[in-house]
């Protein structure tokens, strides 16, 4: 999901629930809901939203396991800025406008479900106007054929050949020309940055 919020930061959050049967998107459903009700009413860094998040899951449902990541993309003086926190999820992908590609690894944390006790940390990268931010989860790449690796390879090589796309095109891309196996439920959310303060570019 991605939203406006209130303080002009753009919310982002994508996840990954174990399991495919009606219980796993039916924990998926609560879950989202959740996470997005305690995104637009904090200003609190999306660490600390991920862990109230992992706490009151834990005390008010039956959820699996669960990977997230949860970012803010907020104005700055010189544009703008993505913080965010995951919890045992794929990093985001950073396509710049020169078509160079980032994973932007960094201690994930663990998934919700696991303990609530653990310290979640937070991060913060600067994002170049004209840049594409891309948010995944593990059916776009995994494949038994070849490691995790490989499939991030592709995918970011994919993704920097369809960068310069309109963005609805640039995900049917993705969606059409995954490197996986295509066998796991997938979900994919781009944005663009823009040169100025407008908020960053969703696709339709």
């Amino acid at each position: 999901d991605a939203i406006v919020l209130p303080d002009e930061a753009v919310g982002i959050m994508i996840g990954d629930v174990g399991g495919h049967d009606l219980y796993a998107a039916a924990a998926m459903a609560q879950t989202h809901s959740m996470l997005r009700a305690l995104l637009y009413d904090r200003r609190t860094p999306p660490s600390e939203i991920l862990t109230q998040l992992d706490r009151t899951l834990n005390a008010t449902a039956d959820v699996p396991v669960t990977t997230a990541c949860l970012a803010r993309i907020e104005p700055d003086p010189d544009g703008w800025v993505l913080r965010w926190s995951t919890a045992g999820h794929f990093p985001p992908l950073l396509i710049t406008p020169d078509l160079h590609t980032e994973y932007l690894h960094a201690e994930p944390g663990l998934p919700l479900g696991v303990s609530t006790g653990e310290h979640r940390p937070d991060h913060t990268r600067s994002l170049p106007a004209g840049s594409l931010l891309l948010f995944f989860t593990d059916g776009l790449i995994e494949h038994p054929a070849h490691s995790i690796d490989v499939g991030l390879t592709a995918l970011a090589d994919l993704a920097a050949t369809h960068a310069s796309r309109p963005l609805h095109e640039f995900v049917q891309v993705l969606a059409d020309h995954h490197p996986s196996d295509g066998q796991d439920d997938l979900a994919i959310l781009a944005l663009r940055i823009p040169a100025s303060t407008q908020s960053p570019q969703l696709p339709a």
